[in-house]
């Protein structure tokens, strides 16, 4: 507890002179961090769940990942709705207790809570008395339209705000719903297939009991799968044109038209309309190394990725040949002067599934705090604020030089090692901790079809190049902080491992298709990069073993540790066919 103190002591004369030194700013109203756990797996450990660390960087409310709405019993709706003394109640008046010590600490703080929430997924023992009235049909998926689904949701919402009185608001989300941490618990997603009136009935109903009955506010996320509320435009306008705009209703989106990917558009949702936005920005992308190694995303939210210079077609992920128009929007900092933009929501951790694990938070930390302080001050530039992030972490101009390199480089080196600037790209080919080889056949067939297989992997060699030089650049830093600079060390090793090897199954995946194509094989080839395969795993487990600050490394398998589809499939069979 003594030391506790000392912490916060230390953060709040941190805070104060950062504060100072953006006192003259305007701050967009919303400053938000997220941690979303692994859906199944303990919580994360990190100081982005203190809401003094929180208030240190200068945000000013969290969404948490608490599952709030689980915590109710609904004895409003009738007494014995969940029948006292059984191990469902139990389990939610636990989860109430609990969440009652955490939003201590937070009410403590001074720091507003806006729970990530999974409205209409309720008791089970409500399902059993309410199902058929709730959903149409033997799905089990709430229906909004329904009088009791509608009803059951009134009552949910008065009843968290009734038990938490001093929860800011809520944070939606319906487009994906995970039941793995409540077991207690069945719903989804209340938007059916009449999806504009869906969430128009939804939206007007959250309007009125959290916005305008309880004065809380609604950040309503529009994430969801396909050409939909999330990257439509005219989706978008078509719900919220529906909507009157209140001051306590924002609409909270992710920057780019898709998930948190490279060679995707920018969302093109994004300062249209009449209603407040907030963006939601990753801070380490499951698709890209979730932390474990150098990838610099800051820059690209606030001021849009390379790539996007060229005009990239939705859901291909490839470049059309044209430019993207003159004046069209590429980052967040476009859309200041459009009078929407109302902050952002930064996910320092979460998304995905499983690993990467890191131990250390240098690549979270640096793109959580750029984007929050471009928040704070939207008139200062990325390069001003990663120079501030350098000041705040300890390290020299001649040293801030050498780290802003590394970040720079890790741009493209992520890119272009795992993605390719010639056809449609699989985004999820590789992610979190897997690598699904079979993903990439397609992308693979097109690449002969076009004759560009080459200029390819030609990219992978550079990637790598690049790696090597962010690798070499870590070498050369220095600085009074013996962890972090060995955190810096190890994660850029990591890197140039990692895409040494995607390097090489690339060739390996080229090699197999012509097999399968066209049946030819160059055996010498497919047998050096088996060798620097191995090798190169044999080094990354070397790496993981021999240093406290290194992440976990990835595993051989496709997506959830599948065989089938994986690298590791691939390879054995590539082993088998060169009698390697």
């Amino acid at each position: 507890m003594i030391k506790e103190q000392i912490l916060r002591i230390g953060m709040a004369a941190v805070a104060s002179v950062f504060g100072a030194m953006y006192s003259d700013a305007q701050s967009l109203p919303y400053v938000l961090d997220f941690v979303h756990n692994n859906p199944g797996e303990a919580p994360y450990v990190t100081k982005y769940t203190d809401p003094y660390y929180l208030k240190t960087l200068g945000f000013n409310g969290s969404v948490v990942h608490w599952h709030v709405n689980c915590a109710v019993d609904y004895s409003s709706l009738a007494p014995d709705a969940i029948a006292p003394e059984s191990d469902e109640y139990r389990w939610i008046h636990g989860k109430a207790s609990a969440i009652d010590s955490a939003l201590a600490v937070f009410d403590q703080a001074g720091l507003a809570v806006y729970p990530f929430t999974d409205f209409c997924v309720f008791p089970k023992s409500i399902w059993e008395k309410f199902g058929n009235e709730i959903s149409a049909g033997s799905s089990g998926k709430p229906d909004i339209n329904m009088p009791m689904t509608r009803k059951l949701l009134k009552v949910q919402i008065d009843e968290i705000f009734s038990r938490f009185p001093s929860l800011g608001g809520l944070t939606l989300r319906f487009g994906e719903t995970y039941l793995h941490d409540t077991p207690w618990h069945s719903g989804n997603s209340p938007i059916g297939t009449n999806a504009v009136d869906d969430h128009v009935t939804l939206i007007n109903l959250l309007r009125e009991e959290v916005c305008v009955k309880r004065n809380k506010k609604l950040f309503y996320r529009t994430w969801d799968f396909g050409f939909n509320f999330h990257n439509n435009p005219e989706f978008y306008l078509a719900v919220t044109d529906r909507v009157d705009p209140h001051p306590n209703l924002i609409f909270s989106i992710k920057y780019q038209q898709d998930d948190y990917h490279r060679m995707t558009p920018f969302n093109p949702t994004l300062g249209i309309g009449r209603h407040q936005q907030i963006v939601e920005s990753q801070s380490r992308m499951e698709a890209y190394g979730k932390g474990a190694h150098p990838y610099y995303v800051a820059s690209g939210v606030i001021d849009g990725w390379p790539e996007t210079v060229k005009e990239i077609e939705f859901g291909t992920h490839r470049f059309t040949g044209r430019m993207t128009p003159e004046g069209s929007p590429r980052g967040i900092s476009d859309l200041v002067d459009t009078g929407l933009l109302k902050g952002v929501m930064t996910w320092s951790h979460g998304g995905g599934w499983q690993g990467p694990y890191i131990k250390n938070e240098i690549w979270t930390d640096l793109n959580t705090y750029v984007v929050a302080k471009w928040a704070q001050n939207p008139s200062l530039s990325e390069s001003e604020l990663f120079n501030d992030f350098c000041s705040h972490i300890g390290l020299d101009s001649a040293n801030a030089a050498l780290f802003r390199r590394i970040a720079t480089l890790s741009i493209e080196g992520v890119r272009k090692g795992q993605l390719n600037s010639y056809v449609k790209n699989d985004v999820w080919w590789s992610r979190d901790e897997f690598f699904s080889a079979s993903s990439n056949v397609p992308i693979i067939r097109e690449a002969f079809q076009l004759g560009v297989v080459d200029s390819i992997l030609a990219e992978k060699d550079e990637a790598v190049s690049i790696w090597s030089e962010i690798a070499s650049l870590s070498d050369s830093m220095n600085c009074e902080d013996e962890e972090l600079l060995d955190a810096i060390r190890v994660s850029c090793e990591y890197g140039r491992i990692k895409y040494d090897l995607i390097r090489h199954m690339w060739r390996l995946m080229v090699e197999s298709y012509k097999y399968d194509a066209f049946g030819e094989m160059d055996k010498a080839r497919v047998k050096i990069s088996l060798d620097s395969y191995d090798r190169l795993w044999n080094e990354w487990r070397r790496l993981k073993d021999n240093s406290d600050s290194c992440a976990s490394i990835y595993t051989d398998l496709a997506f959830r540790n599948k065989r089938e589809g994986s690298v590791g499939e691939l390879v054995d069979r590539l082993k088998k066919l060169t009698e390697y």
